[in-house]
């Protein structure tokens, strides 16, 4: 999929699950300002995995830094869509997300402590979807809005962001969902592959959903950029800004 298309469907995923599905099960609700923040995380997160790719949005978010830590995590997780768009992959930034949100700043003079991990995963998730999404048309800017709302998240935690690691997770998973809907597939079980063998390759179906590298997909949406997947963007960006402007009206209603 496209980035626009997966910071969507980040967004859409997080509206869904936590305005939709919770209250539907009479689950644990969220705050209606924890669901609106909520928002451009997940489709900034939903923007991750492609950081094993140089030309991906993120290898462009920093000036030379941005291409050489693309380079770096592609080398690490053994190219693009391999180790990156794997489940293992959505468990370690789960992790990773609770370990960095206990990274705290002492200030001097401070009583309570500013959460500075909490802050920077919010700071560079926001970007991202800021700058992909083209609310933001130029990296200053869209760094500027990012860090603004990760100032503002940093003295929230934790008890205000305790969802954040799922938040990550949610949008990350997003982006692995969109692209097991196209041809390329994902490898879900990176790093164990298992091959497709050469009767499974023969059978015209079973050929393109179990892929000769050992991947997996279900090509409803065809190829990247697809008339398909730009109509499943199109839903989903929909569906996103109803969902994005109900939460903002409860939040005006006083329902933080």
């Amino acid at each position: 999929m496209m980035g626009t298309s997966h910071a969507a469907s980040g967004a859409a995923a997080w509206i869904a699950l936590t305005a939709t599905t919770l209250p539907a099960l009479g689950a644990h609700e969220l705050a209606p300002a924890a669901v609106l923040l909520g928002a451009p995380i997940a489709a900034g997160a939903a923007l991750l995995p492609d950081a094993d790719h140089h030309s991906a949005t993120i290898a462009h978010s920093v000036p030379i830094a941005g291409r050489l830590a693309a380079g770096v995590v592609g080398a690490v997780s053994g190219g693009h869509r391999k180790g990156m768009h794997s489940l293992l992959a959505v468990l370690g930034v789960i992790v990773g997300m609770r370990f960095l949100g206990e990274v705290v700043w002492h200030p001097d003079g401070s009583v309570e402590p500013y959460h500075l991990g909490v802050a920077i995963a919010v700071a560079a998730c926001t970007a991202f979807a800021l700058k992909v999404l083209r609310i933001a048309r130029r990296w200053p800017l869209a760094w500027a809005g990012g860090a603004a709302l990760g100032a503002a998240a940093g003295f929230l935690a934790p008890a205000q962001t305790s969802w954040l690691p799922w938040c990550v997770g949610v949008g990350y998973l997003a982006h692995l969902a969109g692209d097991l809907l196209t041809t390329g597939g994902i490898p879900l079980l990176w790093p164990i592959r298992v091959r497709a063998p050469r009767w499974a390759r023969r059978t015209p179906l079973l050929r393109r959903v179990w892929l000769r590298g050992g991947g997996i997909a279900v090509p409803i949406l065809g190829d990247t950029g697809s008339w398909r997947e730009q109509a499943l963007f199109a839903a989903l960006s929909c569906y996103a800004l109803w969902g994005v402007a109900a939460e903002a009206a409860a939040v005006l209603a006083g329902g933080m």
